[in-house]
């Protein structure tokens, strides 16, 4: 609310500092005029007319726009330069004051003109959820909203940006296109935001695809201007619509040492053949205008991935883009080798795999079945806070937390043999039986094993830190790890190894198929270095193979730094000049000694022109870094790139590698959610659009696998076990069918329970 006071006023911006001198002659400007107006009101012909008619001092213009105009010539021509905004307009006596008048009124920075609204005070609370995520590519409205955490601002309503908040959120949390027309959206809206016109779906839907065209705008524009090169992982996938489609994601660290993950392509193809998967990569590339960029193209092991990525690689060298020939091109997916490595393993353990499965499977089919094998937990004194969780047989990552789970309640499935009148081995006989202590001791044997490949997974399918630099101390442990298991005294835990250093060694074992850069990436953590690397290569191979590997390794180091150095500009060296000593001179010196002095600073000179060192052999010579957890690598770099500015450019582009498609898979789970079964009927333009534009909009760096949400999904379903057990509970009492016994015995679990009275 403003204050007015007859003796003396003081304008105070919104920020709350004092005008400058001039704007406080505007302000005073502005106030003057809209006195004369009539606080706001238009001035009549008349009033003019009559102001124009009074008697005046010479020079004095007449109308009271002068006091808002400035007069000046060009040429012959009078004009009037406005006092608020750069334009001018006539100012002739011919045209009169109607020209000032009319710019008066639509100049947007004259002060009575803009837009006095009463704004409210607003504070963004500090939001919770960790760290956000790629604001600093691209200019979304997700890097402001950080930026304002915590901080007073005024805020006003506006009905555009309301709108482009609403289709961020549908956008951002997967949100039907028909939930602007809910009856509980609708009342949300109506009172926290009645001045909203919310829109259609129609228009809603078009907002959204018009969001995500204007941030492809976006990063195609930061894409044009990114010196560092781009790593790639490309997956397939079937939708419900039956449909295949092909995910494309962008790895590559900015001029911040930053690493960034972006979805630039979710496009339907029309088969799963290498030509049309080379092809797809192709027109991606050239639409985003990255051809030039490409370093490497992580995919899975499917002999269709290497035709397309041999098509690929002929069409870079086409565009001359790329690095040693593109020899190195192709990464494969180290989730997939692991996986397959694990699978062979596990081949001669598969029944008691099965047994324990069924058994579990049997406790989760009904809130009843698990009610009564809580029972025997309790009474077999399990403490413990895991709950027995379903795999997916073909993936062996959760068919290890299966395992691990369920190893725990082992004596409480023993118990549940002989507690549940015969059921659990009934229904279990049928399909294999119930597991025996030989499959309980089997799986005890596996699962120290599995932990070993899980572990590794979960380091490596990251893609929002570098993994390239880890990857091989984890192939080098699991490699040792298998020799080792496979001198055990026990029989089926050597079969195992035996099985998984057979499918180990099919990827490993011949040199010349190796992908170097990964050598390199290690190289260029400076904690191992070449150190590491040469111990490495020792211990995975014998002295032949070390020794190809190890000069092939020092090869592909050279002649990455020489392409690197090449592509830089050239910075013309002077060498220092060679002392040379002439004959004349020689008889001119007054002692022989000073002959002698000169010659020497020439050949000390010349040496050390022949000797300057490259900042590669300066980087490989300098003292290793102390490892530690909390070292970061790209801080490192960031620090030190003036030191090896040659060397920095090459980690920025070989750390991005990604070494697993877990990123392009994961954006399939984002699609499986959209494509659901009430949201078939979308084109597929909107489906790339949304999976798209969620991938750049998000700010929180959530992961990627599921396995990390079991503790939340365990919470989860404790608590629907509880609401489920008193509904059970409270339906026997009301119909008087209660076993004494079991009632009992559920009682005492409910009540002793704490959680469950916490939850009520």
């Amino acid at each position: 609310m403003a204050t007015s006071s007859s003796t003396a006023s003081v304008n105070v911006s919104s920020d709350g500092s004092l005008p400058s001198n001039n704007e406080a002659n505007v302000t005073d400007q502005a106030t003057q005029a809209t006195e004369l107006k009539g606080k706001g009101r238009k001035r009549t012909r008349d009033e003019d007319n009559a102001e124009a008619s009074e008697p005046h001092q010479k020079g004095k213009k007449r109308s009271w726009l002068w006091a808002h105009f400035t007069k000046f010539e060009i040429g012959k021509d009078e004009r009037a330069q406005c006092h608020y905004c750069p334009n001018h307009v006539s100012g002739g006596s011919k045209s009169g004051t109607t020209v000032m008048k009319n710019h008066l009124d639509r100049c947007r920075m004259y002060p009575p003109n803009v837009d006095k609204a009463q704004k409210l005070i607003s504070l963004q609370s500090d939001l919770t959820g960790g760290d956000c995520g790629d604001t600093s590519v691209g200019n979304n409205s997700l890097k402001s909203l950080v930026e304002k955490r915590g901080k007073l601002e005024l805020w006003k309503f506006n009905q555009a940006d309301t709108r482009a908040a609403l289709s961020k959120m549908i956008i951002m949390d997967e949100r039907p296109f028909r939930t602007v027309e809910h009856d509980g959206f609708r009342l949300f809206c109506s009172v926290a935001c009645p001045h909203f016109m919310i829109p259609s779906r129609w228009t809603i839907a078009r907002d959204c695809f018009d969001m995500y065209l204007e941030e492809k705008s976006k990063l195609k524009t930061y894409f044009s201007k990114l010196s560092s090169r781009i790593c790639l992982t490309t997956d397939t996938w079937t939708s419900c619509q039956n449909l295949s489609y092909m995910c494309l994601t962008a790895h590559f660290i900015d001029q911040n040492w930053k690493l960034h993950k972006k979805v630039i392509n979710f496009c339907p193809i029309v088969g799963h053949t290498g030509e049309i998967i080379g092809k797809s990569i192709e027109n991606c590339l050239i639409e985003w205008g990255i051809t030039t960029k490409v370093l490497t193209v992580t995919v899975d092991n499917a002999s269709a991935n290497d035709v397309g990525v041999e098509y690929l690689r002929d069409r870079l060298r086409s565009w001359s883009s790329t690095i040693l020939d593109g020899k190195y091109l192709q990464m494969r997916c180290v989730s997939h080798i692991l996986s397959l490595t694990v699978k062979e393993g596990l081949k001669d353990s598969n029944d008691s795999i099965y047994r324990v499965r069924n058994a579990v499977r049997f406790v989760r089919s009904s809130p009843a079945r698990l009610l009564k094998f809580n029972v025997c937990v309790k009474k077999e004194q399990i403490d413990s806070s895991r709950h027995l969780c379903l795999d997916v047989e073909t993936r062996w990552n959760s068919t290890y937390l299966m395992l691990d789970s369920a190893l725990i309640y082992r004596k409480a499935f023993l118990k549940l043999e002989t507690s549940d009148n015969g059921k659990f081995v009934t229904e279990l006989s049928k399909n294999r039986g119930v597991p025996t202590e030989i499959d309980w001791e089997c799986v005890s044997s596996l699962l120290p094993f599995l932990k070993i490949f899980y572990d590794a997974t979960l380091r490596l399918s990251g893609s929002l830190y570098i993994t390239t630099n880890v990857y091989l101390q984890e192939i080098v442990g699991i490699g040792m790890m298998i020799d080792k298991k496979c001198e055990s005294s026990d029989v089926g835990v050597k079969l195992m190894a035996s099985g998984m250093k057979k499918k180990h060694a099919k990827y490993w074992e011949n040199v010349d198929k190796v992908n170097v850069l990964l050598y390199v990436a290690v190289v260029l953590d400076p904690r191992r270095k070449m150190q590491y690397v040469n111990w490495a290569i020792n211990q995975q191979y014998d002295y032949e193979n070390s020794v190809k590997l190890r000069s092939k390794v020092l090869e592909t180091i050279t002649s990455l730094y020489v392409h690197y150095t090449e592509s830089q500009p050239t910075q013309m060296r002077t060498p220092p000049p060679e002392v040379e000593v002439s004959p004349d001179e020689c008889e001119n010196m007054d002692d022989w000694q000073d002959v002698v002095e000169s010659q020497f600073e020439r050949d000390v000179s010349s040496e050390i022109t022949n000797d300057k060192k490259s900042d590669m052999d300066k980087y490989l010579e300098d003292v290793r870094e102390v490892n530690s957890k909390k070292f970061d690598v790209l801080d490192w770099w960031k620090k030190h790139e003036e030191a090896y500015p040659i060397v920095a450019l090459m980690a920025r582009d070989i750390l991005a590698i990604p070494v697993s498609t877990v990123a392009s898979e994961s954006a399939f789970s984002t699609g499986g959610r959209i494509l659901d079964q009430f949201r078939s009927s979308l084109s597929s333009r909107m489906v790339e659009g949304l999976v798209c534009a969620q991938d750049w909009l998000r700010s929180t760096r959530g992961p990627l696998l599921a396995e990390e949400y079991v503790e939340e999904v365990e919470k989860f379903d404790k608590e629907v076990l509880y609401i489920t057990s008193v509904s059970l509970y409270t339906l026997y009492v009301s119909k008087n069918l209660i076993f004494i016994e079991f009632g009992r015995e559920l009682a005492e679990v409910l009540e002793e329970d704490s959680a469950c009275d916490d939850y009520f």
